[in-house]
């Protein structure tokens, strides 16, 4: 099946779900008689459609034809589009607005929606609104308003609307904003305040960078507060609305304008080079300067990645220190877009820290990524108790031997994909000599001799004649880490050879005595990586590693032919003795070129873990229907119908058959369609039309009869008595504008699922994204019969589908679900055939018409339709389930996560069912307060289009080797701009199919190899997890065992003890019966509310929990004297509040 027939198929089968729901949406039972979401299949449709949820007159009125023509002239998210949109629609060229600033607004988000791909709520939550203010002569000047969910749009979009605001301003003639000077200070003061008070900034301008741009913004950037806190100077200033701190405001002055602003100058150029006239941020070329002058003759060398360390989650090492992940450039079936590999055995060896889908922070060259496994690169070498060296090669043998491990030397190769150095304009690193490596030199020597050859299996008699043969470097697998020892090391290692005899094997004496006097050699044999024994007060080198050994000091390695040789003649000390590099001295000795094995280590630390779950609202609800105090602390909805009444605010209809309110559009007696009805907060009367004041509402507080509804709700769907879950979960109150419940039947069914419902109506499953562009049959759990009638009739190489072992390439909207038999949590499957459960139950039941999915087992989900959403997002891709994995992620092709603007650096996104979204998804569920719209599928996409997703993926390479030249030039350290490989860009542009032929450097055996869940998830307490981090870095010799203990302290249990003391002092009370909270508690001391118990909010525990674990870290590390005496002080303060304990009660395990 081409590209084509796939999406052609693909839009069939998505018509057909949306027709099922348009049927069942006809019927009036849902808060609207049409499906709520539009389906969106390009950019343009997209844009307008978001868009259109606050001004309807945009659709169909031209714009996304307009949309396309702009981008066939410019080429796609070319900026000067979003600029040329938002001028006609300001200038009322496609639809009439109420005035000229109400589309000047309507053209900003247009233009803002197409910079952010149509996919986030920034447009129309971030942005606020417009307003005009006055310059000191008069003139009117434009006020732009921000909120917190500005940080969806990215900080390159944001740094770009703001030019696009003043290009619609000089357009239509206003004035440029004139600040004075108590708003310039104000600007950085408020910024400084947000970044030290509430959240740290991604950027935090220099004051002198703050007032430069504050003096010349050509607008006034403003905002609505966000915070409790006030600006701590500069209040009360006529021109800004708030003396209370604006996060919006913030997020685009200092993450968006004073961190972007050379790229936005650079985007703003390309606008201004097409003819368009834009002169209000020319000013920026000189804030560049000054940009740039701040960080001259500076390097940071700051360990950025450490610096937030969370105490559980280890350090696997320090910056680029030996020992830690080797750097090796590739791209496996299951990594890329920001996703890095590892062996499965240094996995295993992480003590299960390291699992499938775990986030690294990384030292270079991204901040982060996920971890995937692949088994065709390098795992770790250990030394065991006994002082035997040893590979390890298998998940399996890691765990075993875990317990037995002494030092972790090496922990392994990291593989990074070339396309995420290139997309982070980095210098290329030194990787260490490879098999690929070695490859490309053989092939560029002899190609026909280098298909032939297994590149990762090449016995060493082979590999000898090749290198003689064409010159080459001797193989990697023979060569060992000769730039991690020291001369001494070398020299003394020769010595002990010099001892040794070769029988078959190379046998090194290791008495008591030997030990000390050959304790260098013994260390350097263990810093190169060479595999060996210790049996019987000897050191044993098989002979594969023997002859290795032989062969890169330069010794004649035929004498392992020899029954039994002596080396005290063969081994030459003076050879050694030269006054030049280890490496430098084995080149001089070897008849074989010797190649740097070790190259750049990375740094890294465990960020957050593996993710896959069910999303849970707080209360985990079942259905989106007030129960108010009535419903209990559960909330239950059982609960409600005891008492008979519940007391909350509900929208008001009412039947003219029955005669009677009721709170649904469609009558519960007698089923006929219901009149919406308002209620006047002034005259307390109730009409047929909304009044022109905002004191009229469409819903009013009043009790409900709960045991007719419920009883109502039950017939409904012909529910026996006994079929009545004993838990049915509703929510105390509704957070929406009309304060729109769902039916109660809906919350019934769901609950005989246990599936729970999100703020907008829609059952979600969480799961960190994680890429795929290859799998075979096997790992995936379907049968290639099934695969073939979903398109998957040819493997990569264009053959026939005929077994199980073949490598497809993974089609763009398809996902493999999170199926981990080790999940701590319901798997994605088991929660996807009871939704598909439900909604036939739902269909048959509660609408009146057929099953659609007929699921049982969940063999019968592959194939069937979801949506794939980013949080923050408002526009979902719909996908299709292909099979299961046994990881905790969502394994889609890099596509589909380019497609909701993330990457796979640790980013989460939520899957659901296409059916469930379309049927019980509604607007008028959404909360009403800012950012309600985010994380709601407004728009679905269902067909991705390379040009129209995040523009990272433009970097993506499309090569199955990476050429000769990168090797080369990472040599040199080059910047990776200088070398040339086919990526999804360059084939774009030269008209080919990027969703094809994607490929991938490194196979690897089943990408479901690896630990599933990371130990960090499955021990019980902190103390554990500090534990067994403690017990990993003592291992590991890439990591300062004092340093990271200093780090849990000062970047955690310090900073948790004293804001838990701090917040101790101001803490509010709760109530256990109905959990209400009070500031201060009353003098009755009871519940104001209900009479119930008062309790803390924070408690001693809380701030205790951390404070023996510490003073423990301390005593048995040896920190400073200042770390030991701060953890005493704030012993004492704690002990001056709550008093010394006397006696302690331990735990019942710790007796045994």
């Amino acid at each position: 099946m081409n590209t084509k027939e796939y999406f052609d198929d693909f839009e069939k089968e998505v018509r057909k779900v949306y027709a099922v729901a348009k049927e069942a949406k006809a019927k009036g039972l849902d808060p609207k008689k049409e499906v709520e979401i539009p389906l969106a299949r390009s950019l343009a449709e997209k844009v307008v459609g978001l868009i259109a949820t606050i001004y309807p007159q945009l659709m169909d009125s031209g714009i996304e034809q307009r949309i396309i023509e702009l981008e066939k002239k410019w080429g796609k998210l070319d900026t000067a589009i979003a600029f040329k949109i938002a001028e006609e629609i300001a200038k009322q060229k496609y639809c009439k607005f109420a005035n000229l600033m109400e589309a000047i607004d309507a053209g900003i988000r247009i233009g803002f929606a197409y910079i952010t791909l149509g996919v986030v709520s920034s447009p129309i939550e971030g942005y606020t609104k417009l307003e005009l203010g006055k310059t000191k002569e008069g003139k009117e000047y434009f006020k732009a308003f921000f909120s917190g969910p500005i940080r969806s749009a990215g900080t390159t979009a944001s740094c770009v609307v703001l030019m696009l605001i003043d290009y619609l301003r000089e357009i239509f003639g206003y004035a440029k904003y004139d600040p004075t000077e108590e708003e310039i200070k104000r600007y950085w003061i408020e910024n400084f305040d947000y970044h030290s008070r509430v959240t740290n900034l991604q950027y935090m301008p220099t004051e002198e960078e703050a007032i430069f741009l504050a003096r010349n913004l050509p607008i006034q950037i403003a905002g609505d507060p966000t915070e409790k806190k006030e600006v701590s100077n500069y209040k009360n200033l006529d021109r800004v609305e708030t003396n209370f701190l604006r996060g919006g405001m913030a997020l685009i002055f200092s993450e968006g304008l004073a961190q972007k602003a050379k790229k936005g100058l650079r985007l703003l150029k390309g606008v201004q080079d097409k003819g368009f006239k834009s002169t209000g941020w020319n000013f920026l070329e000189e804030y560049v300067k000054l940009h740039e002058q701040r960080d001259k003759g500076k390097k940071d060398d700051s360990p950025t990645y450490i610096n937030d360390l969370v105490a559980g989650r280890p350090i696997f090492g320090h910056p680029s220190k030996s020992g830690g992940f080797r750097l090796r450039y590739g791209r496996s079936r299951v990594s890329g877009f920001s996703a890095n590999s590892v062996h499965p055995a240094t996995m295993g060896i992480s003590d299960g820290f390291l699992a499938t889908g775990t986030q690294l922070k990384i030292e270079k060259p991204t901040k982060g990524c996920i971890v995937t496994s692949c088994d065709t690169i390098d795992g770790p070498i250990v030394k065991l108790f006994n002082g035997s060296v040893k590979k390890i090669h298998t998940l399996e043998e890691a765990k075993k031997i875990y317990s037995d491990v002494e030092e972790i030397i090496y922990f392994g190769d990291i593989l990074i994909p070339f396309s995420d150095v290139l997309n982070r304009n980095h210098d290329l690193m030194y990787p260490g000599y490879v098999e690929e490596w070695w490859h490309l030199e053989l092939k560029k020597q002899d190609e026909e001799i280098a298909k032939k050859t297994d590149v990762l299996n090449l016995n060493f008699e082979t590999a000898v004649e090749l290198s003689k043969k064409y010159g080459l470097p001797l193989y990697p697998k023979y060569i060992f880490y000769w730039t991690e020892i020291s001369k001494e090391q070398l020299l003394n290692l020769v010595d002990w050879l010099k001892d040794s005899k070769v029988e078959n094997k190379i046998i090194l004496p290791f008495s008591v005595i030997d030990q000390d006097r050959f304790e260098l050699g013994k260390r350097a044999l263990e810093l190169l990586g060479v595999e060996h024994g210790v049996v019987n007060e000897k050191v044993i080198v098989n002979k594969e590693n023997g002859l290795a050994l032989f062969t890169n000091l330069g010794l004649d390695y035929s004498i392992f032919n020899d029954q039994e040789k002596e080396l005290n003649t063969i081994v030459d000390k003076t050879k050694f003795q030269l006054d030049l590099e280890v490496l430098e001295i084995i080149n001089s000795n070897s008849k074989f070129k010797i190649k740097n094995k070790a190259g750049d280590f990375i740094g890294a630390r465990m960020g957050r873990p593996e993710k896959a779950k069910l999303r849970k609202l707080k209360g985990s609800p079942n259905v989106l229907f007030p129960v108010g105090k009535e419903g209990g602390r559960l909330k239950s909805v059982l609960a409600a119908v005891e008492v008979g009444t519940v007391k909350s605010a509900f929208p008001i209809f009412y039947c003219d058959t029955c005669k009677r309110e009721t709170i649904y559009p469609l009558c519960e007696s007698c089923e006929t369609e219901t009149k919406k009805m308002f209620y006047s907060y002034e005259t307390k009367e109730k009409t047929f039309s909304p009044g022109e004041d905002e004191k009229t509402s469409p819903f009013y507080t009043r009790q409900l009869d709960m045991k007719h509804f419920f009883e109502k709700a039950k017939q409904k769907i012909g529910f026996l008595r006994e079929e009545v879950p004993t838990l049915i979960k509703g929510v105390g109150r509704l957070f929406s504008a009309g304060k729109q419940m769902e039916h109660l039947s809906k919350g019934l069914l769901r609950a005989k699922y246990d599936l729970q419902v999100n703020k907008d109506g829609t059952i979600r499953f969480d799961g960190t994204e994680a890429p795929i562009v290859a799998f075979r049959p096997r790992e995936i759990g379907v049968n290639i019969e099934k695969l073939k009638e979903l398109g998957y009739g040819e493997d990569e190489d264009g053959n026939k589908l005929e077994n199980e072992n073949q490598i497809l390439e993974l089609k763009p909207h398809d996902i493999i679900l999170p199926s981990a038999t080790e999940s701590p949590d319901e798997r994605a499957d088991y929660v996807f055939v009871k939704t598909c459960n439900f909604i036939d139950e739902l269909l048959v039941r509660f609408y009146g018409q057929k099953p659609f999915y007929n699921v049982k087992t969940r063999d019968d989900l592959v194939g069937k339709l979801g949506v794939f959403m980013a949080p923050h997002n408002c526009a979902g891709v719909i996908c299709r389930f292909i099979g299961f994995s046994n990881t905790l992620t969502l394994l889609g092709s890099p596509y589909l996560h380019a497609g909701v603007r993330r990457d796979c650096d640790g980013d989460e996104a939520a899957l659901m069912l296409l059916g469930d979204v379309l049927l019980n998804f509604s607007r008028e569920f959404l909360p009403s307060h800012r950012g309600g719209t985010q994380d709601a599928p407004l728009v679905l996409n269902a067909k991705l289009d390379p040009g129209e997703v995040d523009d990272q993926i433009l970097d993506f390479e499309m090569v199955k080797k990476y050429p000769l030249e990168l090797y080369y030039a990472a040599e040199k350290r080059e910047h990776s701009s200088t070398i040339k490989m086919p990526t999804v860009s360059s084939v774009m542009k030269e008209g080919g199919n990027t969703f094809v032929n994607l490929g991938f450097t490194h196979d690897t055996n089943d990408f479901n190899e690896g630990v599933q869940c990371s130990t960090y998830k499955t021990l019980p307490t902190m103390k554990d997890k500090v534990l067994h981090q403690m017990g990993l870095v003592e291992k590991l010799r890439s990591a300062n065992t004092a340093d990271t203990a200093r780090l849990i302290l000062e970047k955690h249990f310090i900073r948790d003890m004293r804001g838990n003391l701090r917040g101790f002092a101001s803490q509010s009370f709760r109530c256990v019966a109905c959990n209400e909270i009070v500031r201060r508690p009353p003098l009755s001391g009871v519940c104001p509310k209900c009479k119930g118990k008062l309790i803390f909010t924070i408690h001693e525990g809380g701030i205790k929990k951390y404070l023996e674990l510490a003073l423990e870290l301390v005593e048995r590390y040896n920190l400073s004297t200042y770390l030991k005496q701060h953890i005493e002080l704030t012993k004492r303060y704690i002990d001056s509040i709550f008093g010394k304990e006397l006696e302690k009660q331990e735990k019942l395990g710790e007796w045994f």
